[in-house]
């Protein structure tokens, strides 16, 4: 069991695009900008659970994520920070804000924070750009150089 960086097959595109949309994400977090359709994530096919970091926005707009799991969606933002580079290795400290489970997840908090780290620290290591690839064609095997990772809830 664990989170894998993937481009979204059309299937999938059209199973989430459903859940996935600009007004049932804004009615959870109010303040969230306008994003793109998703077409890549962090997914955990035995767990049936997703991380998809929802694009678009202005620059000065904190980077939102949605958790899917069974069947509910968990949005939260986050501030990134790190030092070091891909070269000589860097150090990776994200901070996550505005953290939204909705009622039907709540007992499972503890779990869904985990959730959370696991897969945040795998988009962490995601170099889709790299070695040729695209947006409409990541690479979804180059890697990130990180030297250490962690998450913390405030």
């Amino acid at each position: 069991m664990a989170f894998v960086n993937e481009k979204m097959s059309d299937e999938d595109k059209s199973r989430i695009s459903s859940t996935i949309t600009y007004e049932k994400i804004s009615a959870q977090a109010q303040w969230i900008p306008n994003f793109s359709e998703p077409s890549r994530w962090a997914v955990d096919r035995e767990r049936g659970t997703y991380l998809i970091f929802l694009t678009g926005g202005g620059r000065e707009q904190l980077p939102y994520y949605v958790l899917g799991v069974d069947g509910q969606t968990v949005v939260f933002n986050v501030y990134r920070n790190g030092e070091g580079s891909d070269t000589a290795g860097s150090k990776e400290h994200w901070e996550v804000h505005d953290l939204r489970i909705p009622p039907a997840l709540e007992s499972r908090r503890e779990e869904v924070k985990q959730l959370i780290r696991e897969g945040l620290e795998e988009y962490a290591y995601f170099r889709p750009l790299a070695d040729g690839g695209t947006f409409e064609n990541p690479n979804t095997v180059a890697r990130g150089n990180i030297i250490s990772f962690s998450v913390e809830f405030k």
